[in-house]
């Protein structure tokens, strides 16, 4: 039975209710595996650009029970999808923010046969946000979690027929987050250790010898913004 670390459950949540999943960067396949298992999907393909780690997710799927509903092939992001597939949505998980972009621009052709995408950027969130905005996908669900030291947040999205405008806010702490009813602890604790961390690099900046007056102007700014998330999120909680 396959047991998924607390951030790969939060990204296979986010792919319901899609039965027909790419996973690209799939590792060691253990993400189609588990939503297979768990009969939360029907068919997968799962993608890997290396040679390494293809051949070990090949053999992950090859000694499972579903290698007929599993399909491993080594391609360049989402060129591992082909339009007979009949993929509902491409999860890419576990990468950075730019690669993912560029996985994305990239995957033009495969992006038009899909319903959905699951995204999990390690950073440049914001990055993804704004391409997934600009490229007419609209973001429908998000989460934020702490796994193993290190804060994730992860988004799913849904193409959209008109461009999307999202607020630096939203950018940064992410539409969907903001407008839920009561947002995980993690999220709260996240962006009050951002906090934390941008208030002191803004006495830094203040405190020195020639204050560079455009940092001091972005680091308030993303200060101020948090802080209006904070309150944002903190009311609905506590309505």
């Amino acid at each position: 039975m396959v047991k998924l670390s607390k951030r790969l459950q939060a990204v296979a949540d986010l792919t319901q209710p899609w039965r027909r999943i790419a996973d690209i960067g799939s590792d060691h396949a253990h993400l189609p595996l588990y939503l297979r298992e768990q009969n939360k999907i029907d068919f997968a393909v799962c993608g890997e650009v290396i040679p390494g780690p293809y051949e070990i997710a090949a053999a992950h799927v090859k000694n499972s029970a579903y290698s007929a509903d599993l399909v491993v092939r080594l391609a360049d992001g989402l060129q591992a999808i082909q339009q007979d597939d009949q993929v509902e949505c491409a999860v890419i998980a576990g990468m950075g923010g730019m690669l993912i972009t560029q996985i994305l621009e990239r995957g033009y052709q495969e992006l038009s046969w899909l319903k959905g995408l699951v995204l999990q950027p390690n950073q440049n969130v914001d990055v993804v946000r704004k391409w997934l905005a600009e490229h007419n996908w609209q973001i429908t669900a998000e989460n934020l979690v702490f796994d193993e030291g290190h804060y994730y947040q992860m988004m799913a999205a849904q193409p959209s027929k008109t461009p999307t405008t999202y607020t630096d806010l939203q950018l940064l702490m992410g539409p969907a987050m903001l407008q839920m009813s009561a947002v995980p602890a993690d999220f709260t604790h996240y962006w009050q250790f951002k906090l934390t961390q941008k208030q002191a690099i803004l006495q830094q900046l203040q405190n020195a010898s020639e204050p560079p007056a455009d940092k001091i102007s972005q680091m308030a700014k993303e200060v101020d913004l948090i802080k209006e998330g904070l309150n944002a999120t903190n009311r609905s909680t506590n309505h």
